[in-house]
C-alpha cells in the first residue's frame, strides 16, 4: 500500500515537471525551437499533452479521476493558449488546443483498450 502511495507521489512529481517545461516551452519566442516537419508544431502539442494524461492518469486512476484529470489538462492547454495571446513572439490558435485535446483523447482511447484487453486476458486464464 505505501509502495503504491509513493508511486502515485512519484508520477505527480513527474506531472508538474512536465507540465511547467511545457509552459516554458509554450512561452520561448517560437523561432529557437523548429522541427523541419511539416505540422511540427500540432506534433508537439499532441505529443505534450499524451505524456501529461499518462502521467496524470498514473498520479489518479478512479474514472472520476480521469474524467477531472482530463478537463484539467484541456484548460491547462486553452490557458497556455491565451497567455501566447499576449506574447509578441508567440501565435495562440484554436488548431493548437485541437492538437492538445486529441493527445489527451487518444491516451484515454489507448488506455481503455488496454484494460479491456487485460480484462478479457484475465478472464481467459
Amino acid at each position: 500500500m505505501i509502495h503504491l502511495i509513493m508511486k502515485k507521489k512519484y508520477y505527480k512529481v513527474l506531472f508538474f515537471i512536465t507540465a511547467f517545461v511545457v509552459f516554458v516551452l509554450a512561452i520561448v519566442p517560437n523561432d529557437q525551437i523548429k522541427l523541419s516537419v511539416d505540422n511540427a508544431d500540432k506534433i508537439k502539442h499532441f505529443t505534450a499533452f499524451f505524456v501529461l494524461s499518462f502521467l496524470l492518469n498514473r498520479a489518479s486512476s478512479t474514472i472520476v479521476h480521469r474524467l477531472r484529470n482530463m478537463g484539467a489538462l484541456l484548460l491547462f492547454g486553452i490557458s497556455i493558449e491565451i497567455v501566447q495571446l499576449f506574447l509578441p513572439a508567440r501565435e495562440s490558435s484554436i488548431e493548437d488546443v485541437i492538437a492538445d485535446s486529441v493527445g489527451i483523447l487518444v491516451f484515454q482511447l489507448l488506455l481503455s483498450i488496454f484494460r479491456l484487453l487485460k480484462h478479457y486476458y484475465q478472464k481467459q486464464k
